[in-house]
């Protein structure tokens, strides 16, 4: 990825007027690899003259372009910034706004949903502190790992969803998950949750055709394997594999997923 960025700066930078600033946005580019693109170490470079705006519009007059398109539509899993189903946009892991030299840098273009793209986190890419920032899915290796899970609070009648880093993280590295889920998680998430939520009961009654109460021990397993199917068909970090992990962390949910599951009465029909 390295040498195609740089042979596809130099092609633009061999017609004018990019050409006087090859060589200072090539260093620009090693900066970004070398740094990893941590946001607390990549500081925006200064052009003379100031091409800003120009770099900033480069992205939009190549959107449609091979080199962006294949980005767009790789074949992915689930969302790699915030584990949605969907893919089929591009977000700048830093924002071309702020760091418009990296606008149309493939190692800054991420295959993301519409929600990163265009919902919370916006032009957001760093906090107060130097673990706070976004998990990069092109230099982070961390982000291949299971990350989180969705909590899921009482009262269990009208459930409330919480993202939180899994147990066992670093102090470094749950900073930086919390951070990161706190800016690219925002509704959808949460009726997506809602969702599985309402839903699981009927699937517990499935498992058992109908016949009998579902016994929390049968819950467990059931939602062990919703966790292993949604990670195999989703991935690590997907939000159904968040949601079932929460579950098994959570023995009061299951008990009332299960207590939800039991068996329909039947209603007699009024003569």
């Amino acid at each position: 990825m390295a040498a195609d960025d740089d042979a596809y700066l130099k092609k633009l930078c061999d017609r004018q007027p990019w050409s006087p600033h090859h060589a200072l946005w090539q260093i620009a580019y090693a900066n970004y690899r070398n740094h990893k693109g941590n946001p607390w170490h990549v500081a925006r470079t200064n052009f003379i003259p100031d091409v800003s705006g120009q770099q900033t519009d480069l992205y939009g007059s190549r959107s449609s372009s091979q080199w962006i398109v294949k980005i767009r539509h790789m074949q992915l899993q689930s969302c790699p910034m915030c584990g949605s189903s969907v893919t089929g946009s591009v977000d700048h892991y830093l924002p071309k706004e702020d760091f418009p030299e990296f606008s149309v840098m493939a190692a800054n273009l991420v295959p993301a949903c519409s929600h990163c793209n265009s919902g919370v986190k916006g032009r957001t890419f760093r906090g107060a502190t130097p673990n706070e920032r976004f998990l990069h899915p092109y230099f982070d290796a961390l982000a291949g790992e299971p990350l989180w899970l969705t909590r899921v609070i009482a009262p269990y009648q009208a459930a409330q969803f919480e993202p939180t880093p899994i147990p066992g993280l670093s102090a470094n590295n749950r900073e930086l998950v919390q951070f990161h889920l706190r800016h690219v998680l925002g509704p959808q998430f949460h009726r997506n949750a809602a969702n599985l939520w309402a839903t699981y009961p009927q699937h517990l009654r499935d498992e058992v055709e109908g016949t009998g109460p579902v016994s929390s021990a049968r819950a467990c397993k059931e939602i062990a394997r919703s966790l292993r199917r949604s990670i195999s068909t989703s991935g690590e970090n997907s939000w159904s594999a968040s949601f079932f992990r929460g579950l098994l962390e959570n023995q009061d949910a299951r008990k009332y997923l299960a207590h939800a599951a039991r068996p329909l009465k039947a209603t007699p029909l009024a003569l």
